[in-house]
């Protein structure tokens, strides 16, 4: 017998394996109870040698370490995602607990709601809510993303203005943020909710290419964007909505074709609480006697 095996054997015993002519109870050093054993091929032997397998307690306590530090890493990483979101502090109020619903919201909500029960099984389906400005598509997303950050996920919220307006500081060398780490975060996070998306009024053509490099960056990588929109019906079919971001088309259809599209009927609740005022009413009456204009 080499040296190397008669180390290797030494360890075994060590370990508490022993010949097969000849097994021994090994109790574990934890809790004092006798470890089951199996027969298993000896490395350089002919032969066969009785291991004692790992004792219900270690491999308790194992996997307790495993979901701490898994849980640990999940919190790292949910840190690093809310970082890099837009108006924190308002995000983390929106729940569906506090949501106003309002006549015409239902579809969005219940996509909403479906897509973080589903969150895994849906993949890379997203969620396009567009309609009227201030109808509650940002408090609808917010606080299904909020639900999902307290399951363990990741998520940033961004609005489209802050997200082209830190891409275009990297460029400054004081800057604290590098255009790869903005980047890499947008694609890889578990959720991506987009606000005011098509809100910028022209974009240049290196504008398009950062919304091209997420959209295709985050369809690769099986991941969901849910985007919010002041689109109308009508601006939602025309063609030319698709052309905006490139001359084919192909980042809107990319995008949309991941998406299940949600057109939000509410109306302006800022609008109609301003208008509520001036008559002397509640919202409620306002708009149940049709006065929204």
């Amino acid at each position: 017998m080499t040296g190397m095996e008669e180390a290797m054997e030494q360890m075994m015993t060590d370990l508490g394996a022993s010949d097969s002519t000849s097994k021994r109870p090994i109790f574990c050093e934890k809790c004092g109870k006798e470890r089951d054993q199996v027969l298993v091929k000896h490395p350089f032997k002919d032969t066969k040698w009785w291991a004692p397998v790992v004792c219900e307690c270690v491999e308790r306590e194992m996997a307790e370490d495993k979901r701490r530090q898994e849980a640990y890493y999940k919190k790292r990483k949910i840190e690093r995602a809310l970082k890099n979101s837009s108006s924190l502090e308002d995000i983390k109020s929106m729940t569906f607990e506090n949501y106003k619903a309002r006549p015409g919201t239902e579809r969005a909500v219940e996509e909403v709601k479906d897509a973080v029960r589903n969150f895994e099984e849906r993949g890379k389906l997203g969620i396009f809510i567009f309609g009227e400005t201030g109808n509650g598509k940002s408090h609808i997303t917010s606080a299904g993303g909020n639900e999902l950050i307290a399951k363990g996920y990741s998520v940033i919220f961004l609005t489209e203005k802050d997200l082209l307006s830190r891409f275009a500081s990297t460029k400054n060398f004081n800057n604290n943020e590098s255009f790869h780490e903005i980047m890499d975060a947008c694609i890889k996070t578990d959720l991506l909710i987009w606000d005011d998306f098509l809100s910028s009024q022209k974009l240049t053509n290196e504008e398009k290419d950062w919304i091209f490099q997420i959209i295709n960056g985050r369809e690769r990588a099986n991941r969901p964007i849910w985007a919010t929109s002041n689109l109308t019906p009508q601006e939602f079919e025309d063609d030319r909505t698709a052309y905006k971001l490139d001359d084919k088309g192909r980042t809107w259809w990319r995008l949309i074709g991941n998406m299940n599209p949600i057109y939000n009927r509410a109306t302006n609740y800022r609008k109609a609480k301003a208008m509520a005022r001036a008559l002397g009413m509640t919202v409620e009456e306002y708009e149940s006697k049709g006065l929204m204009v």
